[in-house]
């Protein structure tokens, strides 16, 4: 199938089925196991070897790397799809997707890092973020950590770094570290270290029960390592975070929890005709549902508009415009506001038996889901830098 999906043109219809038919079967594997990963907090590993059957875990990677190339439109809908049946496979999907991104478009044809992109796109590894540090207070683009060279010449570099949370690190194939170039660097002189699983020595800190999100296992974790000097990134972190790993992520994000709004709002809609059916008064709640369709298609509006920009900004390989960062901040925080308050709009709906964490009308678990959405990537700290982009942006009327 993998091979068929890469054959095809874009705009061929025959791919677009094939993508269907991919992503709902993983879906279907998904909804099976969702209950049971949210309950045990643990990683969907059924869901992310359906991915790897279907070829999904290297979804974004170009055809020259022996990837699929989708468009982040396609990749958009196999988020939202994904979504519906469990928010955590699908955050899962999604941040690899952003790293696997960074490593096929950022390896500078430096030949390790070009055999690396190939293999982990070919065996479909999973590629976690280690960015976070307790002084960081989550801002990604700062490090305390360093890189530093071997004394002896032979071409190694170690660094050691206390992770606040590192999703899916445990079952990682591959971990892309954040750290300062050297020890004499600032904090934003960062680079991107690509360290293989067998390379890296991992303490979890903690344990991890969560809210909500609870299968994308996030605790955190002290990480040491010793790689080859070429399994740094040539470009720096702040343009490789730039022009592929907020935008990209910020997006398919948004596909996310998107996807888990329109699930709330289906499940609203259901129960709305169960009571209209059996009831001359009508339903009191439908106001409720009305005000949850509109914001369901407005951001829904939003998100058709930034796969469209992001995909744009991937093609030309540049850095964003203030503008276009603007937009991907304001993407961000307005999709992961939005989609809670549809969510909470929907439990209106649906009454009891929208507040169970059983039965067919529930959204309790997307409501936690979507709790972390606010968070992650605090709002408070998009909304300020928005604000000081906002002043280096050339006057325009808003």
């Amino acid at each position: 199938m993998c091979a068929a999906i890469a054959a095809l043109q874009e705009s061929d219809p025959l791919r677009r089925e094939r993508l269907a038919i991919s992503s709902g079967a993983v879906a279907d594997t998904a909804a099976r196991h969702a209950r049971d990963v949210d309950a045990e907090a643990r990683l969907p590993v059924e869901a992310i070897a359906a991915l790897r059957e279907h070829n999904l875990l290297a979804a974004v990677a170009p055809r020259d790397l022996g990837g699929p190339g989708l468009r982040v439109q396609e990749l958009a809908a196999v988020g939202r799809k994904i979504a519906r049946a469990c928010g955590s496979t699908a955050m899962v999907w999604a941040m690899h997707q952003g790293q696997l991104a960074c490593l096929c478009r950022h390896h500078g044809d430096t030949p390790a890092l070009l055999e690396l992109a190939r293999t982990a796109v070919a065996r479909q590894w999973l590629i976690a973020s280690v960015t976070s540090e307790p002084a960081g207070g989550g801002d990604i683009r700062t490090s305390a950590a360093d890189v530093v060279a071997s004394p002896d010449g032979s071409g190694t570099v170690t660094l050691a770094k206390d992770a606040t949370t590192v999703s899916y690190g445990a079952a990682a194939d591959l971990l892309q570290v954040t750290a300062r170039r050297n020890s004499e660097a600032a904090a934003n002189e960062q680079v991107l270290v690509a360290v293989l699983r067998d390379q890296a020595a991992l303490v979890q800190r903690g344990t991890w029960a969560p809210l909500g999100m609870r299968g994308t296992s996030s605790p955190g974790f002290r990480l040491s390592a010793t790689v080859p000097e070429e399994q740094i990134l040539g470009d720096p972190f702040a343009d490789i975070a730039g022009a592929t790993m907020v935008p990209l992520t910020h997006t398919l994000w948004a596909a996310v929890w998107l996807g888990l709004a329109g699930e709330a709002v289906s499940r609203a809609v259901k129960v709305s005709r169960r009571r209209a059916a059996g009831s001359r008064n009508g339903d009191a709640t439908r106001s409720a549902l009305g005000e949850a369709r509109w914001r369901l298609a407005s951001l829904d509006a939003l998100l058709a508009d930034m796969t469209v920009r992001t995909q744009e900004l991937l093609d030309e390989g540049v850095q964003p415009t203030v503008g276009q960062s603007v937009r991907t901040n304001a993407l961000k925080v307005a999709a992961s506001e939005s989609a809670l308050e549809i969510a909470y709009l929907s439990l209106r709906v649906c009454g009891m038996a929208g507040y169970s964490e059983e039965g067919p009308f529930s959204v309790a678990r997307i409501i936690r889901d979507l709790s972390s959405a606010p968070i992650m990537i605090n709002n408070s700290r998009l909304l300020d830098t928005t604000a000081q982009l906002m002043l280096m942006e050339r006057q325009r009327d808003w």
